[in-house]
């Protein structure tokens, strides 16, 4: 210890952490005391202030964990009235083999599980607890007492944490199937006699594949949504591009509805031409002439396109327009599956609270059976899903046509209410379901030759 100019022994202070700690060393090395108070002292000093840093660290700790707790509440309150806004609506499958039950496996995202194979349809629903499958329904109207409305859009969307990918299937309208209690008709009719409960059930009963959950969304939120996320860029062909601005002119425009047909065929002819000044931003057509179209890896010209929610409802209509645009329903559903897959590849560059005020705004334009608390669970790991790998397919595929489907014919008609109808007919049920099952639940699928 030094001294001071008097030779008197000066005290050293030295700071650890909040609490202050004096101590003085005698210069001969040979007192234990200081010289302010006696051995007693000395020996009670450390106690107090080791039970004064162990109070300060209760206080930290404890001010921490009440921290903790009300950012959790906090999260837990914004995530329930964020979710709470959508609307949950159950419905009866009437199926005695299917459940309304949505297991917690269903939502894992390690990836890892059972390797026990699922065997080949033969009456009980396949299913796998990794993987979620969600029936996508879009609804061309709101459905109401008297009227389940109809629903072109037909996806099942499959979380599939076993692989690790996002996959949609599109289910086609025109499949000629078994309606429980209606009998045979096209997939479609099953919705607009009972909505998305019998439509799941009709699934179910002729796919064998287990739904876990529904969504539909109608066209009107469809909209809303595209328009929520700030529009959507979409490649598009020439064709395309007219396709979009001819809807946009004879949509609910009563000149063209009550007009002479050569005034229609001159406006078909025209169309491409035609730059309209005199209707709303939002309304008007796509300037073709601002458009730089290249062509693309397989030859197609192509231009990217900025959509607002009208122009991308109406692309996702496409299957074609006479002299305008050549297209059909396999050409429909693939359209569909691209814009879900922009809308998730946009997700992916955006933020989770960014993610989070989307889901907000658009709660309330989609009605589904996902209860709260598991659409909680399902948003936790979002972002892990929107890293996984997205592949998309048709049920049944163009490519199978004559192998796996054909259509009716003068050959093999079929008739609906007394009308011949053009349906999709599977040629062997058993082949159909195997393919359905190897896309969506792969190797876990044991082969039935």
């Amino acid at each position: 210890m030094s001294s001071d100019k008097n030779g008197n022994n000066k005290r050293r202070k030295f700071f650890r952490g909040v609490t202050e700690v004096s101590y003085v060393r005698n210069d001969s090395g040979s007192g234990s005391a200081d010289n302010t108070g006696s051995s007693k002292s000395s020996k009670s000093g450390p106690k107090k202030i080791k039970l004064k840093k162990h109070r300060v660290a209760i206080n930290v700790i404890a001010s921490i964990l009440g921290g903790i707790m009300i950012l959790a509440g906090c999260g837990c309150l914004i995530m329930y009235t964020y979710f709470h806004r959508i609307n949950y609506q159950e419905i009866d499958v009437n199926n005695p083999k299917a459940t309304n039950t949505l297991r917690p496996a269903n939502i894992q995202t390690s990836g890892s599980g059972s390797t026990e194979e699922i065997v080949p349809y033969s009456g009980e629903l396949l299913n796998d607890p990794m993987v979620l499958n969600i029936m996508l329904f879009g609804e061309d109207t709101r459905a109401d007492a008297e009227n389940a409305g109809n629903s072109d859009t037909m996806v099942i969307f499959s979380i599939d944490t076993r692989h690790k990918k996002l996959k949609m299937l599109s289910l086609m309208r025109d499949t000629f199937v078994e309606i429980p209690e209606y009998g045979e008709n096209r997939l479609n009719a099953a919705y607009t006699y009972g909505g998305a409960g019998l439509t799941v059930a009709t699934i179910q009963k002729n796919y064998g594949i287990k739904l876990d959950r529904y969504a539909v969304v109608d066209f009107a939120s469809f909209k809303k949504i595209i328009n929520v996320l700030g529009g959507i860029d979409v490649k598009l062909t020439p064709e395309e591009v007219d396709y979009i601005n001819w809807q946009t002119w004879i949509n609910d425009q009563d000149e063209y509805k009550n007009a002479d047909p050569y005034y229609k065929e001159d406006i078909r002819a025209n169309l491409r031409y035609i730059w309209l000044t005199t209707i709303p931003e939002e309304d008007k057509p796509i300037n073709k002439d601002k458009l730089t179209f290249k062509e693309d890896s397989e030859g197609v010209l192509r231009a990217k396109v900025h959509l607002n929610g009208r122009q991308a409802l109406w692309h996702a209509r496409n299957r074609g327009e006479e002299d305008i645009c050549s297209g059909d329903d396999f050409t429909r559903t693939k359209r569909q599956r691209e814009v879900i897959s922009i809308i998730i590849n946009q997700l992916k560059k955006s933020d989770l609270p960014t993610i989070m005020s989307v889901i907000y705004e658009i709660g309330p334009m989609i009605t589904t059976n996902i209860k709260t608390s598991e659409i909680t669970a399902l948003a936790s790991d979002i972002t892990t899903y929107l890293g996984y790998e997205i592949v998309s397919e048709a049920a049944p595929n163009v490519n199978t046509l004559g192998s796996l489907f054909y259509f009716s014919s003068d050959e093999h008609p079929v008739y609906i209410n007394g009308y011949f109808s053009s349906v999709i007919l599977i040629r062997n049920w058993d082949d159909f379901r195997q393919q359905v099952a190897e896309f969506i639940y792969e190797e876990q699928v044991a082969r039935s030759d």
